[in-house]
């Protein structure tokens, strides 16, 4: 069976998955996940040392795992913590020190990759919006037909967030701002959303845990669960604990506000989340399909 690599270096987590095909679709053998949160090493547009070779040994320690199997093909992306600082090139070279091709990616691509990963599990949604809210950024992504018409990405992410004061305003200035520059993300109104990415399937997580839900999770949920946490509800935050990797803990919190106040711009009362994201999109446009 053939077997391929993919190291995702985001603002939040680094992680490695290697997948294999299964009648034409990947399946995850094996998931690592490091909490490097790259992003809170960035001061006025720089990356410490610090913070480049932390990311620099996880990926070095992920290529000494893929040597251990019979690799297809591999390759790797960076999202936003390359985005805008002065020493991207610096921090590109430790990255790619070890002979790993190592992808930059800028916002519109990681947008479109994340829509194409989530076709793997929502593609009878033709017409819609979908979102990723990652460490760093979120990806706005709006499709009719199958086809996009816009995707954006905005520097604004649970790990940001998670040093602001989770309040309403704050999602939602950060989507009438997205509103005004991108108009066409208002192209199609959806009642549901598609939800992407890490913060978002941790959102079903403990959905599924709590309220018996399957891919599909309501505003009302997901508003109990956040209210629950901000007032450190004994029961919520241990819920929380129990259903959602340690790494993730301060900043899942923050995360969902973000997702709360987009479901607020869209008007939307549910959320389908997609087990697809970046990671599948790069998959298959960089390795799959070349």
């Amino acid at each position: 069976m053939s077997q391929y690599g993919v190291v995702d270096i985001g603002s939040n987590t680094v992680v490695l998955l290697i997948y294999g095909l299964h009648n034409g679709q990947p399946e995850v053998i094996r998931h690592e996940s490091e909490p490097v949160h790259l992003v809170s090493y960035i001061k006025d547009g720089h990356m410490s040392a610090e913070g480049i070779a932390k990311a620099a040994e996880v990926v070095r320690r992920y290529q000494e795992i893929l040597s251990g199997y019979e690799i297809t093909a591999a390759g790797g992306f960076i999202t936003e913590p390359w985005r805008g600082i002065d020493n991207s090139k610096e921090l590109l070279d430790a990255l790619r020190a070890g002979g790993l091709n190592i992808t930059a990616l800028s916002g519109r691509e990681e947008a479109e990759y994340d829509y194409l990963g989530s076709r793997l599990d929502c593609s009878d949604v033709m017409t819609g919006n979908a979102f990723d809210i990652g460490g760093g950024s979120t990806e706005l992504i709006a499709f009719r037909n199958g086809n996009i018409l816009e995707a954006v990405s905005i520097p604004v992410g649970c790990v940001r967030l998670s040093v602001m004061p989770v309040t309403d305003e704050i999602p939602d200035q950060h989507m009438r701002n997205a509103f005004e520059r991108w108009p066409g993300l208002l192209a199609c109104p959806h009642e549901t959303l598609i939800g992407i990415g890490g913060t978002c399937q941790a959102a079903r997580n403990l959905c599924s845990a709590l309220y018996g839900t399957d891919h599909t999770v309501t505003v009302a949920q997901l508003r109990a669960i956040l209210d629950g946490l901000k007032a450190k509800d004994y029961d919520m935050t241990a819920a929380m604990h129990r259903h959602i990797s340690k790494g993730r803990w301060e900043v899942f919190a923050p995360g969902l506000n973000m997702l709360l106040g987009i479901c607020r711009a869209y008007n939307a009362d549910q959320v389908r989340i997609s087990m697809g994201c970046v990671r599948e999109g790069f998959l298959m446009h960089h390795l799959i399909n070349q």
